[in-house]
């Protein structure tokens, strides 16, 4: 009898392919190798880890976005997200719906945009502090929306005033429309203190020492160090091919909404100019522009963008602790 095998005849038969060291997917991304260029160079500046590509799955964009998580909480990401509600962006463009990319380019950008505008009810705060000395409000109101309008915008109650003018203004066109139409009046939730002259900063140095109240004390001592913090910073101005690219862009959106009490006018205002905020792609609030192929310059933006971190949360720490302040 002859064995089965010798009845089959030879190269008979299925053959289970074998797929042992084969990529179980191929990706590929547009702008690629401009998001490579970039991820080599965050690693040669110290902002990206090389250890993070593995956990990228060899995609450069996820690598990109482990680096600034990373970086971002590594840099008080966690306090300043507890009252700003922003964005940190790496994009090729700066408009945020119409953006292109250009593989051949070596320009990224970063930039911050709020998702939404934080709180803060100042009232409490001056009424805290005026008895101390009548300058000491309006000084502190004037030092921390001074240190964050170097870097973010604070829609505020100048905001509010200039929109009663401009709506004024617009009535007086027509005439026959203005008599019938009652302007928000601001200056009434303008406490009587905002309207005295700021202390100088030896000034407020002095009365500081003089504080027996230890909470006050700590409140003037922490709107100090958040002016020298902002005083510190190197934010560079837009430049001219960066102002041409924002040219058909709206104001920034506000980051941060200061109130005197809530539900004030200025409130009010800023509820009703916030319907049309996004008519038109806004300006981001702050805006470094990276040139991917050169060390020395990322490392440049990422230092300023350090002094933005720390203005950011020092200013978080001491809304955090005003009385009454947060919503």
């Amino acid at each position: 009898m002859a064995s089965a095998d010798e009845l089959m005849p030879p190269g008979g038969g299925w053959t289970i392919p074998r797929l042992g060291g084969i990529p179980g997917e191929h990706q590929i991304w547009h702008g690629q190798q401009l998001a490579a260029r970039a991820a080599a160079t965050f690693v040669r500046a110290g902002v990206a880890r090389h250890e993070d590509w593995p956990s990228a799955r060899g995609n450069p964009f996820e690598f990109l976005e482990l680096a600034l998580d990373r970086w971002v909480a590594d840099h008080g990401g966690a306090e300043i997200s507890e009252v700003f509600h922003l964005h940190l962006t790496l994009s090729t463009s700066l408009d945020r719906y119409t953006g292109s990319c250009d593989p051949t380019s070596s320009t990224l950008y970063l930039t911050i945009e709020p998702d939404s505008a934080g709180y803060v009810v100042l009232g409490p705060t001056l009424r805290l502090l005026e008895p101390i000395h009548p300058r000491l409000p309006v000084t502190f109101v004037h030092m921390l929306i001074g240190a964050l309008n170097k870097w973010v915008r604070v829609y505020d109650w100048r905001d509010a005033l200039a929109r009663v003018e401009q709506m004024r203004e617009w009535h007086e066109m027509d005439p026959e429309s203005a008599a019938d139409v009652e302007l928000p009046d601001i200056e009434r939730s303008l406490p009587a203190c905002m309207k005295r002259r700021p202390l100088a900063r030896s000034t407020l140095e002095q009365l500081a020492a003089s504080i027996h109240d230890k909470a006050v004390r700590e409140l003037v001592e922490q709107a100090l160090e958040l002016e020298k913090s902002a005083e510190d910073s190197r934010r560079k101005p837009v430049t001219d091919d960066i102002a041409e690219l924002l040219q058909d862009c709206g104001d920034p959106l506000p980051a941060l909404l200061a109130v005197f009490e809530k539900q004030d006018t200025i409130e009010g205002q800023f509820d009703e100019e916030s319907q049309g905020m996004l008519e038109v792609a806004p300006e981001p609030n702050t805006i470094l522009k990276l040139n991917v192929g050169d060390k020395s310059a990322v490392t440049a933006e990422f230092a300023a963008l350090i002094h933005c971190c720390a203005v950011l949360s020092s200013a978080a720490q001491l809304i955090k602790s005003l009385p009454g302040a947060a919503d």
